[in-house]
Parts: C-alpha cells; structure tokens; sequence
C-alpha cells in the first residue's frame, strides 16, 4: 500500500515505522527542514521504550518531502499534523484524495474534520484516534511509548470496504486497530481525556505517570474530566466510555514514562494544541452557556507557558 502520512512528530514517526515495517511504501510528509534531512539520510529511527541506546535504534526508510505537490497518487493519506496546521496540511494533499485514496484523521483535537470538510468532500474522510503514545528524539528518532489501541471509523457508521482494508493493513504491520461505528463519540471521550492529561502534566513538567501518584493532581483532572462530560452532554454527544477515569488511569499507567505531546510541545519551545483540546471544549460550552473555570484556567495557563520560556526570568 502506498500511504502519505502528513506530519513527522512522534506519532507520525511512529505510524511510519510499523508500516513500512508491514512491507508498505511511505511517504511522509514534513515542513521541518532538520527533520527532513534526518528521515532522508538515516529514516525513521525507532527507540524501544526503556532503551537508552539511541544509537541501536532500527532504521525504517522512508521517502521525507516537505510538500505532496510532486505526489500523483497514494491509496491513503493519514494527516497527524497540529490541529491548528490543519488547513495547510490538507490543502497540500487535496489533490490526492479520493473515495479510493481517503483521508484519515488521527489527530487528537476537536474541528478537524470540520476544517478538512471544507477543502476535501466529506465522504472522502475517516476519522481515528490512538492511544499509542511515543518521544520524539533528535535526528528523526521516536522512543515508542506505551502501547495503545487505534480505532478508525466513517463517518456515517458503516464498516466499508476501504475501512475494513485499511483496518486489515495497520493490523498487519503490528497496529493493534478496531473498525468502530461510534467514531464521534470516541473522539470526544479522548479529547476530553486528555485535555485533562497534557495541560496539567505541561504545567507540573512531569511524565505521566506522575499525575496519578498525588491528590491534588488526581483532583484537579477529575475536574477537567466532569467539566468535559458536562459539555458532551449538553450537545448530546454519547460517551462511549462510561468511566473517563478509568480511561484516563489507563492512559497515565500505560504512557507512564511519557512525557505528553503538550510537554513536549512546551520543552521545545513550539506551539501546542491547546485551543483545540481545552480551547475547544471552551468554545463548545459556551454555545450552552455552560460554566467551564478549569479549563478556562489550563488554556490560560498554557499560552503563558507559550509566551514565557519556563524557567527562564522575563525582562
């Protein structure tokens, strides 16, 4: 399978190297000219986790582009950009997508499916979410992280037939993936999940491990977790996990050494996803007049981080 995965951070790095692990050619795609260089002179670098040896990591080849405008085809394109450089990043492959070729977003953010809706037809996209977590490294590296479920589905519910090829491939290639009827709703359950993690272990600037050994941290998620519930409810959006904190004990056990994607965003001094993770659900409370301090706070909080080098004195 020919496969454009959008987006070289860690997951991204991650998708590739069990793919082309599975026999697949893969191009990806990467506006980060060190990252570029790296992939096209040793490829993707893969880290097992608790290996400190980042020399021995397996090299997986990949063909590295900064743009897919050279690209005439593909069977599927995964977009794991950014939520906020998704516009730019479906804009470049629209070109490519078609009911043969979809689009599959398996980013970790609310309105992304609405941004890409309206540059590429609807039907032509599938949305997932992965609990797999990684680090990315120098050099084009990643350090896989905990493992982690993925779960694809269309839109309307149906298990298609491209669906159910994709879900054969990425099972194939060691990508533990279930074909799902309730996409929307677990998309939300993620969302809200995590944007009880990644702002608070952004802001504490510990692995994820560590947030579920103390009360006040426990605390404090728990708040992000109901004020998010709260907001799922109101647009009628079904949960499909009943217990968000056991999803989001699990995801903290599973990733424990970890540090989140937002972390990581802050340590490396680039923009994080704030706005469509706490930033949205802010946004989506607001439609009901619903009450959303913590998370008013986390999205505060961050884009300070954002501005303000942590640790370093501001003039």
């Amino acid at each position: 399978m020919r496969i454009v995965i959008v987006g070289g951070g860690a997951i991204g790095r991650l998708f590739g190297s069990f793919l082309v692990r599975g026999g697949n050619e893969i191009i990806l795609i990467d506006i980060d000219l060190r990252t570029l260089g790296a992939l096209r002179e040793k490829g993707i670098g893969l880290v097992e986790n608790g290996d400190e040896h980042f020399e021995e990591a397996l090299s997986y080849p990949v063909q590295a582009l900064a743009s897919a405008e050279s690209l005439t085809s593909a069977d599927l394109v995964i977009l794991l950009v950014k939520s906020q450089d998704t516009m730019a990043a479906v804009k470049d492959v629209a070109h490519l997508i078609s009911a043969d070729c979809p689009l599959l977003c398996l980013q970790t953010g609310l309105g992304n499916f609405e941004v890409a809706s309206k540059i590429v037809p609807a039907e032509n996209i599938l949305l997932g979410i992965t609990f797999m977590s990684g680090t990315a490294l120098s050099e084009a590296r990643v350090r896989r992280g905990g493992t982690g479920k993925t779960y694809i589905g269309e839109l309307d519910g149906t298990f298609s037939a491209r669906l159910e090829n994709i879900h054969a491939v990425l099972n194939r290639c060691g990508l533990e993936t279930q074909m799902v009827k309730d996409i929307i709703g677990r998309l939300w359950c993620k969302v809200i999940t995590y944007s009880a993690i990644n702002p608070v272990s952004a802001i504490l600037q510990v692995p994820n491990g560590s947030l579920t050994s103390k009360m006040e941290s426990i605390t404090l998620m728990k708040r992000l977790l109901d004020e998010g519930r709260e907001v799922a409810n109101a647009h009628s959006i079904e949960l499909v996990y009943p217990d968000l904190y056991e999803l989001l004990f699990d995801a903290c056990t599973k990733s424990s050494n970890n540090l989140s994607s937002m972390l990581q965003d802050i340590l490396n001094e680039v923009p994080t996803e704030i706005e469509a993770q706490n930033g949205a659900i802010c946004r989506y409370a607001d439609q009901y007049g619903i009450s959303v301090p913590t998370h008013r706070t986390m999205v505060e909080l961050i884009k300070l981080l954002e501005c303000w080098k942590p640790g370093v004195e501001q003039s």
